[in-house]
């Protein structure tokens, strides 16, 4: 009778294992993934191999090692199927897909950018818009969670790896800085569902990544940022001193390894000085920055940006902020997802377009790395497919 009542307790509980929303994979490199779940199921089948997740809360964290470069695997999690293609080495070629400002978790852009089958899938903010003010990590989780359970976002998630860093309407309130109420409960639960890179701050989620021969820096532009009506001087700050030290170091690190470096910024970076919430309103930082990129004789920098409710495309000619010029960077901006369109900033070289009523935009940006040079194409686009914007720059790989 206590043998009978233990399997019946046991298969009680394997019955009892399930998922509620997911999987979702991220932080890819070359030879590793992770993969996380929302429920309770603890294995993860990669092929022939089988994987112990851990859980922390309602989140189960699936770590892959030991994986082959610029490979497709598919995984089962339970009933539900994944898949991610590893990260590529040496000299290649891929393409990813890029966008902030959504609110829905359901809308056609969703598929339209999983239909691009691209490397990964990069979010630059505002992911929720959840605008949460107070220091509750349950309203986070909650917000994870409506987005991440939307049918086309999850198939989104399934199928492409996602990269990730937040602005201001899912970081706290709207235009918020360092002082956000929700600052703490923000921070805590990105790291319970977020797969990302390593963290060099206990606090702020900067980070950085490789692709082939392009490098991603990830600012975080909200958790250590003046408020935007301060006075424009030297102590005024949207990345604080040691992300600002930490960029400036990573920079240097990478200049002259990889021809390539992306800045993801979630902010747009082009505009007159004043009144903002974008780079326009740090104009003394922004100047110090591209200062050091002038001075430092740092090359192949590309800004990738959000907020702004529009797509565009400038090659550098409006974004020199070196003093005497010097530092022209290009930047390749694409938002909303779904939300009403609006200009920041500008002007941009390339063009603007704002979305109509209901029209979602996102980017899409092609590596091709030929060995002596790097081409960078970028296409801003709507949720048709339908091409608006586009730009097309080379370097050269020293």
């Amino acid at each position: 009778m206590k043998q009978l009542w233990s399997l019946l307790v046991f298969v009680t509980l394997a019955n009892a294992a399930s998922i509620e929303i997911g999987p979702w994979s991220g932080a890819v490199t070359p030879t590793s993934a992770v993969v996380k779940i929302k429920g309770t199921v603890d294995r993860l089948k990669l092929g022939d191999r089988e994987i112990t997740g851990t859980r922390a809360g309602a989140i189960t964290t699936f770590t892959l090692t030991g994986l082959q470069p610029d490979h497709e695997y598919g995984y089962r999690v339970g009933e539900r199927t994944g898949k991610f293609r590893t990260f590529p080495t040496g000299p290649s070629s891929f393409q990813f897909a890029f966008g902030s400002c959504g609110k829905s978790n359901d809308v056609p852009v969703y598929e339209t950018i999983a239909n691009q089958h691209s490397l990964f899938y990069l979010n630059l903010g505002d992911l929720h818009y959840s605008d949460i003010a107070s220091n509750e990590a349950a309203l986070f989780r909650a917000a994870y969670d409506r987005i991440f359970s939307g049918r086309r976002y999850a198939q989104l998630f399934a199928t492409t790896p996602f990269v990730y860093v937040w602005d201001d309407h899912d970081f706290g309130p709207n235009d918020c800085n360092k002082n956000s109420p929700s600052r703490d409960a923000s921070r805590q639960v990105y790291r319970e569902y977020i797969p990302h890179y390593s963290l060099p701050d206990a606090g702020a989620i900067y980070q950085t990544f490789e692709v082939g021969r392009v490098k991603f820096i990830v600012t975080d532009n909200r958790s250590e940022r003046t408020p935007n009506d301060a006075p424009d001087d030297a102590q005024k700050s949207m990345l604080g001193e040691k992300q600002k030290a930490w960029f400036k170091q990573e920079l240097l690190a990478a200049n002259g390894r990889y021809p390539l470096i992306f800045w993801v910024s979630s902010v747009n970076w082009i505009g007159k000085p004043g009144k903002a919430d974008h780079w326009a309103a740090f104009a003394t930082e922004r100047a110090e920055l591209a200062n050091f990129i002038k001075e430092q004789k740092i090359a192949g920098v590309v800004i990738l940006s959000g907020d702004a409710h529009m797509t565009s495309a400038d090659d550098g000619s409006n974004g020199d902020y070196a003093d005497g010029g010097g530092a022209p960077l290009p930047q390749f901006l694409s938002s909303p997802l779904d939300r009403p369109g609006n200009v920041k900033g500008g002007p941009f070289s390339h063009g603007i377009y704002v979305p109509g009523k209901g029209e979602g935009l996102y980017g899409l940006v092609t590596v091709e790395d030929r060995g002596a040079t790097i081409a960078v194409s970028f296409s801003g686009r709507n949720d048709r497919d339908q091409e608006k914007v586009s730009l097309r720059l080379s370097f050269p790989a020293r």
